[in-house]
């Protein structure tokens, strides 16, 4: 055998004279067709001035001393065209087109054609880099999903599956504005579907949520009564009695829409009085409780004057019934709204400061959703004395099927041992899922208007 199997490099032969010219032969044949990039491969005629060394790939239809050779490769070499019949699996790369082309055997195509599958590549980046973070990136101005249709062997379905490990987790489309999010679309840390939306990619406002059992649609944010609410409590949550309709209040009176239980008691803490001293009037001065909750929930301009409501101090009692730990702490039960009939949804909302240790507000079953100054929680909350006065909501939704028609009760807040004290101040019951301000204070009840 005079050549290699695969280049047909020839071989130095025994006793052959002039070994260096077959030698060289093959080097030649090394130089034209290892490392190959061709200059071109769409010309059907040799350019008139090649350089040595040059190389291209022979079109079809070409003519003159390329005629009879499409698809081979050809190299300027000592002023003549040398030709090369490439093998299958050659790749070759096209200077001008910036493209790696495979011989299939009978043609040039490109050699992403011939993959036939990519499997379990670590990053893959589409006009830019793939990264750690991101390990699948793509920098493009269209993008097109189609489904492959019946006459191609598909169903002419698609369907586009995305799956996270559990519903704590998050699965969702995150839009973002000059790399801002400001809006996302998903299943955030529950299985139910939220849309959220952000003015600075930090702080995040739930506008709709889909009950994944029910199909129920939630505007947390929306009410076809915006912004409005009437409380069914009948002293509209400021501790003076029902006979308070006007401005002022009087003495303290403590409701028995609110029970206290393991032996917690209630006290007047003093009340938000208006046209107070404290901002320029002359009527009395603000107790410090009272100050700090009207500087939370008004405007500064707006402190002076309101409608008078009392704040009621709840001391918890020795009893340990109904304990409740969170966070390794034990809760028990201390204060909630009396048992009687219920609606299956209705909203309740109250302000509340812990003074000596954390206090919990319980969520008690799966059907409330807590809002704690705006913020929607699905779980306890947990109001240290730290935080001051705290806005807290209970968006309670029982199915009526499944409920006795009393329990749960929409407030439920525990203490942790015997004296621990805290505040609370303008409760109020509204009928139905109802947004309710974080600055709302005081929720006119249904005898405001009433003789």
């Amino acid at each position: 055998m005079e050549n290699t199997a695969n280049l047909t490099l020839p071989y130095i032969m025994p006793s052959q004279a002039q070994k260096h010219v077959t030698h060289n032969e093959a080097l030649r044949m090394l130089d034209a067709i290892v490392q190959l990039c061709v200059i071109d491969r769409d010309l059907i005629t040799p350019p008139s001035s090649p350089q040595d060394g040059d190389r291209y790939i022979v079109a079809p239809g070409a003519v003159g001393p390329w005629e009879g050779r499409e698809g081979c490769i050809t190299a300027w070499q000592d002023d003549g065209w040398a030709f090369f019949l490439p093998q299958s699996g050659w790749l070759c790369f096209v200077a001008d087109e910036r493209a790696l082309l495979c011989w299939t055997g009978t043609a040039w195509d490109s050699a992403a054609s011939t993959l036939g599958a990519l499997q379990n590549l670590a990053l893959l980046g589409v006009g830019t880099a793939a990264d750690a973070t991101n390990p699948f990136a793509a920098k493009v101005n269209n993008a097109l999903w189609a489904a492959r249709a019946t006459d191609e062997g598909g169903s002419g379905d698609l369907r586009y599956i995305m799956n996270k490990q559990g519903p704590q987790h998050a699965l969702s489309l995150l839009m973002q504005s000059n790399w801002s999010g400001r809006a996302e679309i998903g299943l955030a840390g529950s299985d139910d579907l939220s849309f959220k939306v952000s003015a600075d990619g930090a702080a995040w406002t739930e506008a709709l949520r889909i009950d994944r059992a029910s199909g129920r649609v939630d505007l947390p944010r929306t009410n076809m009564l915006t912004d409005f609410a009437v409380s069914l409590l009948p002293d509209s949550g400021r501790f003076a009695g029902n006979a308070s309709k006007e401005v002022g209040v009087g003495s303290f009176v403590f409701p028995p829409y609110l029970s206290l239980t393991n032996g917690a008691t209630a006290a007047d803490s003093g009340k938000f009085i208006t046209n107070n001293n404290d901002y320029g009037g002359s009527a009395g001065a603000l107790t410090g409780h009272a100050k700090d909750l009207i500087d939370k929930i008004r405007a500064a301009s707006n402190r002076r004057y309101g409608i008078e409501f009392r704040i009621a101090t709840v001391t918890h009692g020795p009893g340990t019934a109904s304990p409740v730990t969170v966070g390794g702490v034990p809760y028990h039960f201390s204060l909630f709204l009396t048992f009687g009939p219920r609606a299956p949804a209705m909203t309740f909302h109250c302000y509340l400061r812990a003074l000596d240790r954390p206090i919990l507000f319980w969520r008690r079953s799966a059907g409330q959703t807590l809002v704690r100054d705006g913020v929607r929680i699905s779980n306890h909350v947990v109001i240290d004395p730290a935080d001051g006065w705290v806005s807290m909501a209970c968006e309670d939704r029982q199915d009526p099927r499944s409920y006795d028609g009393y329990n749960p009760t929409p407030l439920n807040v525990s203490a942790q041992v015997s004296g621990d004290r805290y505040l609370i101040a303008c409760p109020a019951l509204m009928a139905g899922i109802t947004r309710v301000d974080p600055d709302a204070g005081v929720i006119s009840g249904i005898n405001r208007w009433m003789p």
